[in-house]
């Protein structure tokens, strides 16, 4: 492959990524040298610390997320973004993609906001309330449990078959823990990291709006055991259903009349359609493919109503 060619290619990938993309990375850069110029003045303003936002720094829920002491965390953060916002975006569409950034990335900090309280409480250690830290690898969790929901059995490494896009949220989980034990990280990183994670997943299993006007998604890629390895998901099952059972009881569709059972249907024909349209573009992109062909609104509206025909 000649190096003009690898420009060409480079250059094509940068034009493919979206505004949305674009305008969050631009953010997170902007932020991180914001930061650097109030570290110089010793100001955390930007930050989380839990006594700050019980004061009424309220916005630091939001910007926490978006900020990196680390240029090599910064940029971690903006590939992870990009890459997953090729398959994400354009099958939540530009709104709902931005509006699961946000609510990930605050709720990941109001629950920390939660435990740091509590661990005060406990300890009377006054660190739990005014160390500031911040960080994205909740966001980054929550993206790739996104992604999990679309693509959950696809190999990322053709040379290591078992490897799927599923085991990714517990793969960077169990790295996580390691980092904490090798004191290379601090346990602030952990628990934003298991927020980001939580958070995602009640989003996407119980109140993300789908196509068909229902709320959530309850196919079994996104249940709880799904995030285990295959050996421990029956022992996972046999505790974790017993709660999921009594939620999923109030906000699953109640399968009474015609048209409800249509809407589930229908519901399963979209949810399978934008896992094979992810798939389809992830195949192209490690196939050397530049652009990705992305099937419009109006096509997909089409799809669906042939769907609902056939039903």
């Amino acid at each position: 492959m000649t190096p003009l060619h690898s420009l060409g290619q480079i250059k094509a990938r940068l034009r493919s990524i979206s505004l949305t993309a674009l305008s969050v990375s631009g953010g997170m850069v902007l932020l991180y040298v914001l930061t650097l110029l109030l570290h110089s003045y010793k100001s955390h303003v930007l930050e989380f610390t839990p006594a700050s936002v019980l004061t009424g720094n309220i916005w630091q829920l939001v910007t926490a997320g978006f900020i990196e002491n680390s240029l090599i965390a910064l940029l971690c953060n903006i590939i992870t973004l990009c890459i997953t916002n090729r398959f994400l975006e354009p099958v939540w569409g530009a709104i709902e993609y931005i509006k699961f950034i946000i609510i990930v990335n605050t709720a990941a900090y109001c629950v920390n906001l939660v435990i740091y309280i509590v661990g005060y409480i406990l300890l009377r250690d006054e660190t739990f309330l005014y160390y500031p830290f911040c960080g994205g690898q909740g966001l980054v969790g929550g993206l790739f449990v996104g992604l999990k929901q679309l693509i959950p059995d696809h190999v990322l490494n053709q040379n290591v078959s078992g490897v799927r896009v599923r085991h990714i949220p517990l793969a960077m989980f169990l790295v996580d823990v390691l980092l904490v034990l090798l004191r290379v990280t601090t346990t602030r990183h952990l628990t934003v990291l298991m927020a980001g994670l939580a958070a995602a997943w009640i989003y996407l299993r119980y109140f993300q709006i789908r196509d068909s006007g229902s709320r959530g998604d309850f196919s079994d890629a996104l249940s709880i055991a799904s995030f285990f390895p295959e050996s421990a998901q029956p022992h996972v099952l046999r505790y974790s259903t017993a709660v999921t059972d009594r939620v999923e009881g109030f906000l699953k569709p109640k399968p009474s009349a015609p048209t409800t059972v249509t809407t589930e249907i229908r519901q399963d024909a979209v949810t399978e359609r934008r896992k094979q349209i992810a798939l389809q573009a992830l195949n192209e992109r490690l196939g050397g493919s530049e652009e990705v062909d992305w099937p419009s609104s109006s096509d997909s509206d089409a799809e669906e109503k042939k769907d609902v025909e056939v039903v």
